[in-house]
């Protein structure tokens, strides 16, 4: 029978984070129990989740995430799953759970994907928020810390996270879901509509594109605050584009299979906010699709310049521009740059590998801190 990891994640089950179950995909020694204090969508099929909330005891849900109190009732029914490790995904989420692995003396392992390693208001020194005041701790109290970048490490590092502690764990995709389809000649952008995705960059290098572009279909995703000014740019320079608007998870493969460029134009935002490692990239990379990209946090780490895909400065319309118009020109080589990404996604951002991975990190900190009791 396998034993059980608490997999702590305040809001459970939010549809633009469905890697965080599936990254339990390849488990057959372990087995996730989600907690939290917020349902955001329904448990996926046979994946056991449990709310918090009706467990805590005096102050209820702030006494628990502001001053750590565990009541009684939440450690019994907690103890009675004989859980041997907790496994936290993102900083606050870690900071809500060092508590709770005290409480239960659990080995404590924190997963950090983007702005929870990244965000000044997470770096900062802030008493009041809850993240910022246990940081230390929770850095000194983890038994691991996973990183889903080398970008994301560095940047932890340069915060005083301990380095021994540390071992990146990229992001990955599952190949099952993710397959070359019928290729057609679709440049395609996914993701929200915000400055970090650097959804302007994009508008502008299409714009410098124009006319070039009339035998391809420009394919927008996504929704955000940014998208109505955008969108007029886009008119003024007389450039089509299909805006299905946000997509499900389950209907991204899909999109992927029949598209033959991907557009990634991450880029920091002005609140300090950057990417990890973006899963559309890797998506993407199965999907036998070429990637534009900048060079962003852990895209680096992932797309190779000329080989599968090109990379260029963030912010810089007129190289985007200018390595769109290479792929549109190229279409052989373009094709070849595609199955170079698959062929590496295979490799190194395989799901299966990596889930596997993950669930012996959690054995090991668990049979180390056993050894010591």
């Amino acid at each position: 029978m396998a034993a059980t990891i608490l997999a702590y994640s305040d809001k459970m089950f939010t549809p633009s984070e469905s890697f965080i179950h599936r990254s339990y995909r390849a488990f057959d020694q372990l087995s996730p129990l989600f907690i939290g204090h917020e349902l955001r969508g329904p448990a996926p099929e046979g994946v056991r989740a449990l709310e918090l909330g009706p467990l805590h005891g005096f102050g209820g849900e702030a006494g628990f995430k502001q001053f750590g109190w565990v009541s009684e009732k939440l450690k019994a029914r907690l103890l009675a799953e004989k859980p041997i490790a907790i496994h936290a995904h993102f900083g606050k989420s870690g900071a809500y759970a060092l508590p709770l692995a005290r409480a239960l003396n659990l080995p404590l392992v924190v997963t950090y994907y983007g702005g929870d390693a990244t965000k000044t208001q997470n770096t900062a020194n802030n008493f009041v928020r809850v993240y910022n005041r246990r940081r230390a701790a929770l850095w000194r109290e983890a038994s691991l810390i996973l990183p889903c970048s080398d970008f994301i490490r560095r940047e932890l590092a340069a915060k005083g996270a301990p380095r021994d502690k540390m071992v990146v764990h990229y992001n990955s995709a599952d190949p099952d879901r993710f397959s070359p389809g019928e290729k057609q000649n679709i440049l395609l952008f996914a993701g929200r509509w915000t400055e970090k995705k650097g959804i302007g960059t994009l508008i502008k290098a299409l714009a410098r594109l124009g006319p070039r572009l009339q035998n391809w279909r420009v394919r927008l995703l996504g929704d955000g605050e940014l998208k109505a000014p955008l969108l007029q740019q886009l008119e003024v320079a007389n450039v089509k584009v299909e805006l299905p608007g946000w997509i499900p998870a389950d209907e991204m493969p899909k999109h992927f299979a029949e598209s033959t460029i991907v557009c990634v134009p991450s880029e920091r935002a002005r609140s300090g906010d950057a990417e990890g490692l973006p899963l559309v990239c890797v998506e993407a990379m199965l999907s036998n699709c070429a990637l534009v990209a900048t060079k962003h946090a852990g895209i680096p780490e992932c797309v190779e310049d000329g080989k599968t895909g090109y990379l260029v400065d963030e912010r810089d319309d007129d190289a985007l521009a200018d390595r769109i118009g290479r792929m549109l020109d190229d279409p052989e080589g373009t094709r070849r740059m595609g199955e170079a990404g698959r062929a590496l996604a295979l490799e190194r951002f395989n799901l299966l590998t990596l889930s596997r991975r993950l669930q012996d990190h959690l054995l090991r900190v668990a049979q180390a801190k056993q050894t010591k009791q």
